[in-house]
């Protein structure tokens, strides 16, 4: 968990789903890398219509010989427009698995999630079985849950070893509080993807990242890594700058006084 845990992975959701310019959109990407990026983000379903397995695509161009980490997802892909499927069964995963493999490259996959637990018709048992079989033959490094509830874990966990768990999870909602819970019992990696997008006000976070000169987001970011030692962030970007600001709540100093303007916050 060590060199997973307390980091900010660049996610690719925004870049993949919808046609951009790829040339930007790598330069946004190499911004991050070159400013200390370890951790990309994508999936098999961050993909457009016409080019399926896009998001993998961008990542593996951006990151080849980087030795980055690339943590990708399987078992949920794009139908058409506004369709995707949910699918982990064993086929379905050693079938995604291998696609992946193909797109990335290398001998392994460094970290494979099955990415909506929470849409699967089949059990979670069965993708986990799966995936920890892909381990065993040296295709798949790290197997990780996204979507996933504590009950879902408990039952993964008796099948094979989590390494990574993937939730939503904001700064000021901490809607997954629970699996974070689970995950720092149980030695295992949460990412908290959306980390932003809450509807919840931060009047005193923002009032201080004013004063600072800083950005909200990066504060509430920081109050996140700062939350638990198991926790890394997922933050999509779309701009270099955006990318760089991201990265610099990992060196944001944590004081007395943000840390009250957080409790504030949280406890609203």
């Amino acid at each position: 968990m060590t060199e997973l845990a307390g980091r900010v992975a660049l996610g690719l959701a925004g870049l993949a789903l919808t046609p951009r310019d790829r040339a930007t959109d790598l330069a946004t990407i190499r911004a991050g890398l070159a400013a200390g990026t370890t951790i990309l983000d994508t999936a098999r379903a961050y993909a457009q219509v016409e080019a399926p397995l896009y998001g993998e695509e961008l990542a593996a161009e951006a990151a080849k010989g980087t030795g980055v980490i690339v943590g990708t997802k399987g078992g949920h892909s794009r139908i058409d427009e506004t369709t995707w499927d949910a699918d982990i069964s064993a086929a379905r995963i050693r079938s995604d698995v291998e696609s992946s493999l193909r797109v990335l490259g290398g001998e392994a996959l460094e970290l494979f999630y099955l990415h909506r637990v929470d849409l699967a018709e089949q059990p979670v048992e069965e993708g986990v079985a799966a995936l920890a079989s892909l381990r065993d033959e040296g295709k798949v490094v790290r197997v990780g849950l996204s979507n996933v509830t504590v009950a879902e874990l408990d039952r993964a966990a008796e099948v094979a070893r989590v390494d990574a768990v993937q939730n939503r999870h904001t700064a000021i909602g901490r809607e997954s509080a629970d699996v974070l819970a689970w995950c720092e019992a149980n030695g295992v990696a949460f990412f908290a993807y959306s980390p932003l997008r809450s509807s919840v006000a931060a009047p005193r976070l923002e009032a201080l990242a004013a004063t600072r000169g800083v950005s909200l987001q990066r504060l509430q970011l920081r109050a996140l890594l700062e939350s638990s030692p198991a926790l890394s962030v997922v933050s999509g970007a779309t701009r270099p700058e955006t990318v760089l600001d991201s990265l610099a709540a990992e060196s944001e100093p944590w004081d007395e006084e943000l840390q009250t303007a957080y409790e504030v916050d949280l406890a609203g």
